[in-house]
């Protein structure tokens, strides 16, 4: 995982758990809509990521860097392809495509993020809880075999 996708992470869970901690009563065993670790798929040296967080426990300096409407609420998708030991980013051509439990679909508009060295992919969707959402994710990058990564999530109010 790399360094920016850890602190996200860590964030998040941090601020879900905070959050949790100021109702009354016991704390959930696991506060909803936790950002899970991200869904990964190695080819060879290459490594494809990608995370789905709620747009209100992204911060707001990377809120800003990524162009993220934390007040929109909704998630956001963020997506990294990237190389070697040192993780070097890649860039590629990349398409995502979220589909819920009865089959409708919507394409993910995806913009390219470049920053501190790093190359993401970062879409928004809208989701209304609950839900439980799969997710294809095509990559093609200049040289390499196309890669598609498909997992799932749920969505919990």
């Amino acid at each position: 995982m790399t360094p920016r996708l850890r602190r996200s992470a860590l964030l998040a869970v941090s601020l879900a758990a905070a959050l949790a901690a100021c109702g009354n009563g016991p704390a959930p065993s696991a506060p909803p809509n936790a950002v899970e670790p991200p869904a990964e798929l190695r080819v060879g040296d290459r490594v494809l990521r990608a995370s789905l967080v709620p747009a209100g426990a992204v911060g707001a300096a990377m809120a800003r860097e990524y162009g993220v409407d934390r007040q929109a609420g909704g998630m956001v998708l963020v997506i990294g392809l990237r190389t070697g030991a040192d993780e070097t980013s890649l860039p590629a051509r990349v398409e995502a495509r979220a589909s819920d439990l009865l089959g409708r679909g919507q394409p993910i508009a995806l913009r390219e993020v470049r920053s501190n060295g790093y190359i993401d992919y970062v879409g928004t969707l809208r989701v209304k809880p609950p839900e439980t959402l799969s997710f294809d994710i095509s990559v093609e990058a200049a040289g390499a075999a196309p890669m598609t990564l498909r997992f799932s999530r749920d969505i919990l109010p």
